[in-house]
């Protein structure tokens, strides 16, 4: 590419021309998968990018971020990392791909600038749009430097617009706006008190209910909005801004149904995926503000398989007495021991523990089932 970004620029430096360097390479490689834990790294979109400028922050977690754009037919694009707002040391690359298809994808390499050296910062210069739509621009580095860049779009042209990425499906409108879900939520947490009531009248010795954390503790849906606005879907580093955030509220009758299990005598201990050395701490200052009690909380700390955590919490080694585990709480099949998707090809039977002492909360947006073939 270095040869290319030389030739380009003798060519224009004989002929004054603004034609950007054109690439005809492959799509963009967007990072991100549904399953949290599951990304694969590529293209981190960001935000959405207007007429003006973005500081950028390329660091370690986030090396390749991107920023959609919208352009009509006929504009003329310039994109370009300036001297001022950017770091010193940085060597960087600005790519553009597109135009978005309907299934999220840019599916070609519109342009490129490696600038080919420090001092010299990057800039796609007049890029002719033929097709109206949403772009994406990535921001890299050639040397693996870190630091904030500053990105400035301008536009000989229309480069605004309030169109969305794409519309908004129904399950996170369902998520989000139906009272049906609000109601499966107070009615998910009232059938679990009233069985554990029942169990705690009958039950010897130290118990307790484990709990799952994200969409049965904590609701994410704007995060999910966030990313599904942008066109895209879960990424390591947007998720990790999120939890950042501490901004999640609480599922409704979480709260409530923490509590009881306290005044019943009983432990709560909270098991998820959320990354024990990132991610931990931070969750643990939201639940406190939004109010749910817990005991304990074992957050991801090797593989993703929540058995071995389950067992802990059994068996003492946990940070707790050995807990004779009277109910679990979740959104996911995975967030029930030695369950899987597998089970939904079963009989009935395969089920009987949701008559007694699993209780799921409804999560339309993400789960392990996306995986499940047609």
């Amino acid at each position: 590419m270095r040869s290319l970004v030389a030739a380009f620029f003798f060519t224009c430096f004989i002929t004054s021309c603004d034609t950007p360097v054109t690439d005809e390479g492959g799509p963009a490689d967007l990072a991100g998968q549904d399953e949290k834990g599951d990304a694969t790294p590529g293209i981190d979109v960001q935000a959405r990018l207007r007429p003006g400028a973005v500081d950028v922050d390329l660091s370690a977690t986030v090396p390749r971020p991107g920023y959609v754009f919208f352009a009509a037919d006929g504009a003329k694009v310039t994109l370009e990392v300036t001297h001022g707002g950017t770091q010193n040391g940085l060597d960087t690359v600005l790519k553009v791909y597109g135009p978005r298809l309907a299934d999220g994808s840019y599916p070609k390499t519109l342009a490129s600038d490696d600038d080919g050296g420090y001092g010299k910062l990057s800039k796609i210069k007049n890029l002719d749009i033929s097709i109206p739509g949403f772009y994406l621009v990535e921001v890299t580095t050639n040397n693996a430097a870190t630091g904030k860049a500053r990105l400035q779009l301008s536009c000989d042209g229309t480069c605004d617009s309030d169109l969305p990425v794409q519309p908004l499906g129904a399950d996170l409108r369902w998520f989000q706006r139906a009272a049906e879900r609000r109601a499966l939520d107070l009615q998910a947490y009232a059938l679990a008190t009233a069985k554990l009531e029942a169990k705690a009248a009958t039950v010897s010795g130290d118990w307790g209910v484990i709990l799952d954390i994200d969409e049965t503790t904590l609701d994410n849906s704007p995060f999910q909005r966030g990313r599904a606005e942008l066109g895209v879907g879960f990424s390591l580093g947007s998720w990790t801004a999120w939890v950042n955030q501490r901004a999640a509220v609480a599922i409704p009758g979480v709260v409530a149904f923490t509590q009881k299990v306290k005044d019943l005598g009983g432990r709560v201990v909270l098991v998820s995926n959320r990354k024990a050395g990132t991610e931990c701490p931070q969750t643990e200052d939201n639940l406190k503000a939004v109010g749910v009690t817990y005991d304990a909380i074992l957050c991801q700390d090797g593989p993703s398989d929540k058995n071995p955590r389950f067992q802990a919490v059994a068996a003492g080694t946990a940070g707790l007495p050995p807990l004779q585990v009277v109910m679990f709480v979740g959104d996911n099949i995975q967030d029930f021991p030695m369950l899987s998707q597998d089970v939904r090809t079963m009989g009935d039977a395969a089920f009987a523990g949701f008559s007694s002492r699993f209780v799921v909360i409804p999560d339309p947006m993400y789960g392990s089932w996306q995986a499940n073939p047609f």
